[in-house]
């Protein structure tokens, strides 16, 4: 990505407020202003090329590259210092950098009262590897200063702490990495779909609860990642009501301990869509109001976290109009959602963007408009090579082969169904009987003319759907869409 992309992506992600306290302290700044032009022009233009010829037209003796640099710099100098207030994490790495110019200037009694107070308020707010870079610091200092005013019993006693909190850190560390491997797992391969798979993650969960069995679990940071490790463990079994209770006992862990995340609310939100995704699967779609309205109330942290914010809000308050049927509602709600992030859609990666383009789809299929449904779908289909690595992508293109039966489409049909197939061969054991059963619909459904035909194949079908709704490998799907319902 070249520094021109960069940087108009940077600009088109500000904020109002962002954008206005640029604007104050571009105004602070002395000498020529032909950056701030540059920022107003991208603002008000859309492509590259445009903004190259807007701004040439504006200044034809001013170099382009030269001052596209200088606004990046100037940009992101004026974000550092608006974050410098923003966050307690932040403050502590000031306070940090501040003990250093006091020990710097030679104020060695300061500095140390300001090290002392960083790792005070480091330890209160749990962040530990600030706490262990003040520490250490602490050391490096006295260590110069030959050991003045400190026994050796002190000495030691730091140097125990230091200790102390690298056994932590690790133990963090190693949490992380498992959950980081889970959510790998259940991103890129999907949830368990056989007893073996189920098993093959036992691995992780042992290795899990070895390490939430160390007396440094008890804080907020493991405890958070070892809740958010096993309802994701539930969820890859496909065990969602275990999934929903741990879910709750999340939350209310979050809600006892706000001032510890609300700098960082990404795991919050996480923990919100994983209680709104169990109550969806198991059908509890009256207590989901409860906790959409605490989206609501979630402060906006930065364009991303806003357009995050909005994505779960929209996918699930979709979900519970489609599997009414009201997809009026649903229709009108989509128009809602068009400039908070239908509009800024290109913020959220791709399999995010994936799930929204996805829903809406569905919305189209439930209306019977089954173009626009066309429209939606190809837009994950047609995008990027990159969607096919998710596993939303096998049902995209299941959704994507019933549209095409809906408009009459059976040479596209036979086409996609081969491929399908030819991809299911190569890998044993990934495969959905429920797929199967509407290979087995879309295959035979057209060439049939008489009710009694129609109806022979479907009793054929209902039977092979009752062993299919017991199986709870094959909720993955199911939840999405009511394949039963339709066929029917």
């Amino acid at each position: 990505m070249s520094k021109t992309s960069t940087l108009i992506l940077l600009i088109n992600s500000l904020s109002k407020g962002e954008k206005r306290f640029f604007k104050l302290y571009a105004g602070l700044q002395q000498g020529a202003k032909d950056y701030l032009h540059l920022f107003e022009v991208i603002e008000n233009n859309r492509s590259q090329e445009q903004i190259k010829n807007a701004f040439a037209m504006e200044k034809p003796k001013t170099s382009f590259e030269a001052t596209s640099k200088y606004l990046y710099k100037v940009l992101t100098d004026c974000l550092l210092q608006l974050r410098t207030d923003q966050g307690k994490s932040n403050s502590l790495l000031i306070n940090l950098m501040k003990a250093n110019i006091l020990f710097e200037k030679s104020i060695y009694n300061e500095g140390f009262k300001q090290l002392r107070k960083v790792q005070a308020d480091a330890k209160d707010y749990e962040q530990h590897l600030v706490q262990l870079w003040a520490a250490k610091l602490e050391l490096y200092y006295l260590s110069n200063l030959n050991f003045t005013d400190i026994t050796e019993a002190e000495l030691v006693q730091k140097q125990m702490k230091i200790d102390e909190l690298l056994r932590y850190a690790k133990n963090v560390h190693q949490h992380a990495s498992l959950y980081e491997l889970l959510r790998h797992r259940l991103l890129y391969k999907g949830g368990a779909r056989t007893t073996q798979q189920k098993a093959e993650l036992n691995d992780l969960v042992v290795s899990e609860l070895n390490l939430a069995s160390h007396p440094s679990s008890k804080t907020f940071e493991v405890h958070k990642t070892h809740l958010l490790f096993q309802s994701h463990y539930f969820i890859s079994i496909n065990d969602y009501r275990s999934a929903l209770h741990t879910f709750y006992e999340l939350n209310q862990l979050f809600e006892d301990n706000e001032f510890l995340w609300i700098d960082s609310p990404i795991d919050y939100l996480t923990t919100m869509e994983g209680i709104l995704d169990s109550l969806h699967t198991i059908g509890q779609y009256d207590e989901m109001h409860l906790f959409l309205n605490k989206l609501t109330r979630l402060q906006s942290q930065s364009i991303y976290f806003e357009i995050m914010v909005e994505r779960v809000t929209f996918i699930y308050s979709i979900i519970g109009m489609l599997d009414r049927g009201n997809y009026h509602d649903a229709i009108e709600l989509k128009k809602h959602f068009e400039p908070s992030l239908f509009k800024k859609i290109k913020f959220l990666d791709l399999s995010k963007q994936a799930e929204v383009y996805l829903y809406t789809s569905l919305i189209y299929v439930v209306a019977g408009n089954f173009s626009k449904a066309h429209h939606f779908l190809n837009l994950i289909l047609l995008e990027s090579k990159l969607y096919s690595t998710f596993p939303v992508y096998r049902t995209v293109r299941l959704i994507h082969m019933l549209v095409h039966f809906e408009l009459n489409n059976h040479d596209y049909i036979e086409y996609e169904t081969r491929s399908i197939k030819r991809g299911l061969a190569g890998d044993k054991g990934s495969g959905y009987r429920l797929e199967k059963i509407i290979f087995t619909f879309i295959n035979q459904a057209a060439a049939l003319n008489g009710s009694d035909m129609k109806l022979a194949l479907w009793k054929k079908l209902e039977k092979a759907f009752r062993s299919v709704d017991d199986d709870k490998f094959e909720l993955q799907l199911l939840k999405i869409f009511d394949f039963k319902s339709w066929i029917e």
